[in-house]
């Protein structure tokens, strides 16, 4: 039997060896939103209907949020920050009620109203309960969490992630992308990384790319820090090319542009979605040209809707993005890799 190499490998080998370098600590974990939502709190796909009905978007299929949003701000709001306002107050409204549809207590409900205008998205949650790390749902995340990363970047604005890292025994430093604004900005010790440290399994960097929901010391709300619609990502794609390898120009940290040369894992992003167009053309792309780099894409559809796209996906996929496809749910990949974890 020949010795492989990397390009030549079985699926099968690439997938372990992917998974070998993820126990090593050696691949960066890329999560989006929707993905934090579905394992934290109720279903991102609920929580885009209820987002939909409140923007009063007028079509049945519906789009992205970055759509959803970009409706907004030129249908119903006056400005960027209004729109971006009403969306974090869609959230907190969509997780209230939920969470009083699951049976939360009339105490605990009165007490998170009376707190609604004072706290962010993740602390208002945490007044609510959630994320509820004794349900099923959470399980992925727990397993991310104990798994020895020492970087994690997100398209969330939520700490739903930190959560988990703090449950697992770790510290993480929450950061977030100056995708927007100039160097001395006030939420600037959001995106300075101090000089002498070093992201570990125990000290992991958590960096937001699409901003913070509010400051994780203050609490203050942060919704100028969002990437929330298409024409913030489009901008953000401007600003992360023009200030590229210009050392204080550059609007992403060495350490977070270091992590993007490891094998990197993209999870619970749609492939047509603006949150991935951003992050692929914008950071993985550019990062990786010319590196012989393979990835992970957990990509999930319907069996009709995978008999329809599964060669274009592989080609796509395979050869302009480098990145392997496991077909499955982010619970069933993670499964995967606690399993391995396993002596």
């Amino acid at each position: 039997m020949p010795i492989w190499d990397d390009e030549d490998l079985p699926a099968a080998s690439q997938a372990q060896s992917i998974s070998q370098r993820v126990r090593a600590g050696n691949a960066l974990p890329i999560l989006s939103h929707s993905a934090l939502f579905d394992l934290a709190l109720f279903g991102h796909e609920s929580f885009k209907r209820f987002y939909a009905e409140k923007v009063g978007y007028p079509y049945p299929n519906l789009p992205d949020i970055g759509q959803l949003a970009n409706y907004d701000r030129y249908t119903n709001r006056s400005s960027d920050g209004a729109c971006k306002e009403f969306y974090l107050d869609c959230l907190k409204n969509h997780i209230f009620r939920e969470a009083r549809a699951a049976g939360v207590d009339e105490e605990t409900l009165a007490e998170a109203r009376g707190q609604y205008d004072r706290v962010g998205v993740t602390a208002f949650a945490h007044l609510l309960g959630y994320p509820r790390f004794d349900l099923p749902q959470t399980l992925p995340l727990q397993v991310l969490a104990n798994l020895p990363f020492k970087t994690y970047l997100t398209i969330s604005a939520s700490a739903f992630l930190e959560d988990a890292l703090r449950r697992a025994g770790k510290q993480p430093l929450t950061k977030m992308c100056r995708w927007r604004g100039p160097v001395d900005a006030p939420e600037k010790d959001l995106w300075l990384i101090p000089d002498d440290y070093r992201p570990s399994a125990e000290r992991p960097l958590v960096y937001h790319l699409c901003g913070l929901d509010a400051h994780p010391q203050t609490g203050a709300a942060l919704p100028g820090s969002l990437a929330l619609s298409e024409d913030d990502h489009l901008e953000m794609l401007v600003n992360l090319a023009e200030g590229r390898g210009k050392d204080t120009a550059d609007r992403l940290p060495a350490l977070v542009r270091g992590a993007l040369f490891d094998d990197v894992i993209l999870l619970g992003f749609r492939l047509d979605s603006w949150a991935f167009r951003g992050l692929y053309y914008g950071l993985i792309r550019q990062t990786g040209q010319g590196r012989d780099r393979r990835g992970v894409c957990v990509v999930q559809l319907p069996p009709e809707e995978r008999a329809k796209q599964e060669k274009y996906l592989h080609g796509y996929l395979d050869r302009e993005a480098r990145l392997d496809i496991f077909w499955g749910n982010l619970e069933e990949y993670t499964d995967t890799l606690k399993e391995l974890r396993q002596p």
